[in-house]
């Protein structure tokens, strides 16, 4: 089944294509009449769609239309504001088959199942111990920093597995959330390696958590659309995520009758959990007290950076500038440039 897809498609053309709807959201015109915004994949790329003539969620529902749902659709590509813009002309309910369906899921370019191997082997190496990379069984009297991360990742594996990295922005995405903390890992892991006085456990297990709130504070179908919880809404997901380690060393003191986890370890912990969006304008706790910090939010800002770099280059042809990209540069609203091959 060809199917064409968002970066073919041309300003002052019209497209028929078969889509997979993610999100439906009501919005009202300047002059008070309602509308829909619609999120579409083509199993690559995900684009908005705006669809008129006074439809709301229920008036879609009565055709058939719903989210998580296949559709056809008939797409003007304008420009507004230097970039693609489109609007619905027609659409219906498409007949697919689960294969077919599955192709328009937009899924990370490596298998999950392994990146979760993969990872979970880089956070046990990055203790300089001795552990059984095949066996991701920790020890009951192991009380490391390591233990923790790997006993608390396996623990949330399928949600893990699974989540958006947020609603919007990057990596947003089934399996995005392990996608984006997959290469992070692999780069705190590196950039030990040149800046030597780091403390590669303290980083690595500080990285392969940092987001491990978001399988609470984001709500993800299956297919990788997020939304927050209530919790999210209220807590966000450093505080989530700190509150989760805290759990679990509860627990274990309470299981082995005395106190397992190094405390200062957690604490450190924890601060990088706290801080690693850097800034308080941007959402942290706290700001960076000691260097695994502040390298865990640059490690995180390259990859979310990276992620849309990725993106937009893929739908700029060669010696070609892209359409404006919302918070890819600290102005908020960019433009990057494919070199021609």
């Amino acid at each position: 089944m060809y199917k064409i897809r968002f970066e073919e498609t041309e300003i002052g053309n019209n497209y028929d294509m078969t889509l997979l709807v993610i999100r439906i959201e009501e919005r009202t015109t300047k002059k008070g009449d309602p509308y829909c915004r619609l999120t579409l994949s083509d199993g690559k790329t995900q684009q908005e769609a705006n669809l008129f003539n006074n439809n709301t969620r229920e008036s879609l529902k009565i055709q058939g239309i719903s989210e998580e749902k296949p559709v056809n659709v008939r797409l003007k590509c304008t420009e507004f504001q230097n970039q693609k813009n489109y609007t619905v002309d027609s659409i219906e309910p498409a007949k697919l088959t689960d294969e077919e369906k599955a192709t328009l899921i937009k899924m990370p370019p490596l298998p999950r199942q392994q990146m979760l191997l993969d990872m979970i082997r880089i956070v046990l190496d990055s203790s300089g111990r001795e552990y059984d990379k095949d066996n991701v069984v920790i020890p009951e009297d192991d009380y490391s920093l390591t233990a923790l991360t790997v006993r608390l990742i396996s623990k949330n594996s399928k949600a893990f597995c699974s989540s958006s990295a947020a609603k919007s922005m990057h990596h947003n995405l089934m399996g995005g959330l392990l996608y984006h903390t997959f290469r992070m890992v692999k780069t705190a892991y590196s950039v030990c390696d040149i800046y030597t006085t780091l403390n590669r456990e303290l980083l690595v297990c500080g990285t392969a958590l940092h987001d491990i709130g978001k399988i609470e504070e984001l709500s993800t179908s299956e297919l990788g659309a997020a939304n927050y919880t209530a919790d999210g809404r209220l807590f966000g997901h450093a505080l989530i995520g700190i509150g989760m380690i805290d759990k679990m060393v509860a627990e274990s003191d309470i299981k082995a009758g005395r106190e397992t986890y190094d405390r200062e370890d957690v604490r450190l912990l924890k601060h990088l959990i706290a801080s690693h969006h850097g800034t308080l304008e941007w959402g942290a706790i706290t700001l960076p007290a000691v260097p695994e910090a502040m390298v865990l939010h640059n490690i995180d800002m390259i990859d979310s950076r990276m992620y849309m770099y990725e993106e937009g280059l893929a739908g700029t042809k060669p010696g070609t500038v892209s359409d404006y990209i919302n918070g890819i540069a600290g102005d908020g609203r960019s433009t990057i440039y494919r070199p021609q091959e």
